[in-house]
C-alpha cells in the first residue's frame, strides 16, 4: 500500500509539473525533491523507505512501459537495500513489495494491453486497472501461501473496486498535512475529505474479508509455495493451448472447472469443523501453544500463537475468526510467539498483551518489534488486569508484582487468565512451573472452573493442589506428537485422570473444541472426527 502511495504522490507532482509548464529538465528532480519530502512526512522508518524505492520503480514501469530500463532499476533498488539493511532478505514484507514491483514491471502493461483489445474503447482504462493488481496478486501468490495457508480468490476485485478511491485518499491526506502548519481549519476540512474514500476502501476491505469463499485452502509451508509456483509457471506458459482446447471441447471444459471447484471449495458442514457453539479451541500447532476463545461471531481472544505461522493461520481460517480484538502472549518463548506472524497475516489484531517478563531478550525484542511494525497496541499486563472482550470477561491472575523465585523467569512470567464467556469459566495457565503456581491455587480455591488449560504442555512439573482445586471438567493439552521432552508426562494424566476431567491433547486428537450445546451442557470434540 505504501509502494501505490509513493507513486501516486509522485505521480501527482509529474501531472502538476506537466500542467504548470515546468522544463522537462527539472520535472525529474522535483519529482525526487517531492518523493523525499513524502518520506520525511511518513517518518523515513524502513518500511517507507523500502516503498518509496520500490514505489518509484513501478512508477517508472507503469509510466514508461520500458522493460528495459525498469528491470535494471528494480535490480538496484533491490541490491541497494540489501546492502544497507542485509536483514531485509528475511522480511516478508520486502519480498512482497519486490515481487509485486516485478509483476508491474513484467505484466501489467502488455496484460492492460491484451485486455483492452477485447474491450471497447471506453473501457481500456478499465484494462489497465484490472491488470495492475492481478499483476501483483499473481506473483505474490507463492509468498502469501507462505505466510497464511491459503489463495486469496477476491483480492484482485477488491483492489479494482477500492483503485479509484486510493489516489483522491493519498493525495488530499497529504495535501492535508501539509496544510496543517498553515491553516489548521482548512487542512482539517481537507482531511474530512479524504475521510470518506478511505471510509469506503475500508468498507471495500471488510465486506470483501465477509464474502463467502474468499479463500482456497493450499498446503501450508515451503512446499506449498514452491507448489503454487510451479502451477503459476505452467498456467503463464501453456494458458493459451489451454484457452484454445477449451474452446474445441467446451463440455470437457466445464466438468473440469466443476470438480475443481468441488475439491477447492469443500462445504464446512461436511468436515464437521468448526462444532456449533464452540467456545474455547486448542489450536494443533506442534509442540506450542495456541488457544481460541470465541467472544462474537467472526471474533475472538487468542491466546498465544505456537512456533509455526502456518498452523495458527490455517486455524484461525478454519474457525471463521476474522477479528482478534486481544492477542495475549503468555510469555515470551518461541513456542508460544513464533506464530505471531501466521496471526497477523490472518487477522486484524487489536490489542496485544505481554508478559512483564521479557525473557529471552531477543525473542521478546524481535516479537515487539513485530507488533509495533503492524501498529498493534501493546499493553505489559500483570495480576490485577481486567477487561471485556466481546462477550469474554478477562482477567488477568498473574504474574503479580513480586518476581517468582526458583524455575524458569520466562515460564513463571507467563500470563495467567481467568476467562468467563458464555457461562463458561476457562482458566488458562501458560507454562507455568512450580514456584509460578503457588501464588495462583490460592485464587482459583472456591472458583469452579469448566476447563483448564493444562500448563507447560503437560510437564510432570505441575501443583497438584492447583489442578484438583481448579475443580475443572475438561483439561486441554497443547503438545507436539514425537515431542522429545515426554509431554504430557505419565504422572500429569493419572493426576488429570483422578480429578475427573476430560483430557483432550493436540498431539493425538488435532484442533480440541469445548462447547454448548442447545441445552447449554458442556461437549467436547476432536478434528479427528471424535
Amino acid at each position: 500500500m505504501l509502494g501505490s502511495n509513493v507513486s501516486l504522490v509522485c505521480g501527482a507532482v509529474a501531472v502538476l509539473l506537466a500542467r504548470a509548464g515546468a522544463p522537462r529538465r527539472w520535472r525529474t528532480p522535483l519529482v525526487l525533491i517531492s518523493l523525499v519530502g513524502f518520506i520525511l512526512l511518513c517518518r523515513p522508518e524502513p518500511s517507507v523507505l523500502r516503498a518509496g524505492v520500490m514505489g518509484s520503480v513501478g512508477l517508472l514501469a507503469l509510466t514508461s512501459g520500458r522493460r528495459r530500463a525498469s528491470l535494471p532499476a528494480l535490480g538496484a533498488a533491490v541490491i541497494g537495500l540489501l546492502c544497507l539493511d542485509p536483514w531485509l532478505a528475511r522480511s516478508y514484507g520486502f519480498a512482497l513489495s519486490t515481487l509485486a514491483t516485478l509483476g508491474l514491471v513484467l505484466w501489467a502493461r502488455p496484460w492492460g494491453l491484451a485486455l483492452a483489445r477485447h474491450l471497447p474503447p471506453r473501457l481500456h482504462l478499465l484494462a489497465m486497472a484490472t491488470a495492475i493488481p492481478l499483476s501483483a496478486q499473481l506473483i505474490c501468490a507463492p509468498v502469501i501461501v507462505l505466510l497464511q495457508g491459503h489463495i486469496t480468490t477476491h483480492a484482485v476485485l477488491a483492489n479494482l473496486l477500492a483503485a479509484p478511491l486510493v489516489a483522491p485518499t493519498t493525495v488530499l491526506g497529504v495535501l492535508a498535512a501539509c496544510l496543517a502548519p498553515l491553516w489548521v481549519p482548512l487542512s482539517t476540512a481537507v482531511a474530512w475529505l479524504a475521510a470518506l474514500p478511505a471510509w469506503m476502501i475500508a468498507r471495500i476491505a471488510r465486506v470483501g474479508a465477509e464474502l463467502p469463499y474468499g479463500t482456497i485452502d493450499w498446503w501450508d509451508g515451503h512446499a506449498g509455495a514452491w507448489l503454487l509456483t510451479a502451477v503459476t509457471a505452467l498456467a503463464l506458459l501453456t494458458g493459451r493451448w489451454w484457452w484454445h482446447q477449451a474452446r474445441r471441447r467446451p463440455w470437457w471444459a466445464g466438468a473440469l472447472v466443476a470438480a475443481g471447484a468441488a475439491w477447492l471449495w469443500p462445504s464446512s458442514a461436511l468436515s464437521g469443523w468448526p462444532p456449533p457453539g464452540w467456545v474455547v479451541v486448542g489450536c494443533d500447532v506442534g509442540q506450542g501453544d495456541a488457544f481460541v476463545v470465541a467472544t462474537a461471531p467472526a471474533r475472538a481472544l487468542v491466546v498465544d500463537t505456537g512456533p509455526d505461522p502456518p498452523a495458527v493461520s490455517r486455524c484461525l481460517r478454519d474457525l471463521g475468526v476474522r477479528d482478534v480484538d486481544l492477542l495475549v502472549l503468555s510469555h515470551f518463548h518461541a513456542d508460544h510467539v513464533g506464530g505471531l506472524t501466521g496471526v497477523l497475516g490472518q487477522v486484524r489484531v487489536g490489542t496485544a498483551y505481554v508478559s512483564p517478563v521479557a525473557e529471552p531478550a531477543d525473542v521478546a525484542e524481535r516479537t515487539l518489534a513485530r507488533l509495533a511494525d503492524e501498529g498493534v497496541p501493546v499493553h505489559v499486563a500483570g495480576a490485577g488486569d481486567r477487561v471485556q472482550v466481546g462477550g469474554a470477561a478477562v482477567e488477568v491472575v498473574a504474574p503479580g508484582p513480586r518476581p517468582v523465585v526458583g524455575g524458569s523467569a520466562a515460564n513463571n512470567g507467563s500470563l495467567v487468565l481467568d476467562v468467563v464467556v458464555d457461562g463458561t469459566r476457562v482458566l488458562l495457565t501458560g507454562d507455568l512451573e512450580p514456584e509460578g503456581m503457588r501464588p495462583v491455587r490460592e485464587w482459583v480455591r472456591g472458583r469452579d472452573y469448566d476447563v483448564l488449560k493444562v500448563a507447560h504442555h503437560g510437564s510432570a512439573a505441575q501443583d497438584e493442589r492447583l489442578i484438583h482445586g481448579a475443580t475443572a471438567e475438561v483439561a486441554l493439552i497443547g503438545v507436539g506428537a514425537d515431542n522429545t521432552f515426554g509431554h504430557p508426562a505419565p504422572s500429569l494424566l493419572s493426576l488429570l485422570q483422578s480429578t475427573g476431567a476430560v483430557v483432550l491433547r493436540t498431539d493425538l486428537h488435532g484442533d480440541i473444541a469445548v462447547a454448548r450445546d442447545d441445552d447449554g451442557r458442556l461437549v467436547v470434540h476432536r478434528r479427528d472426527g471424535g
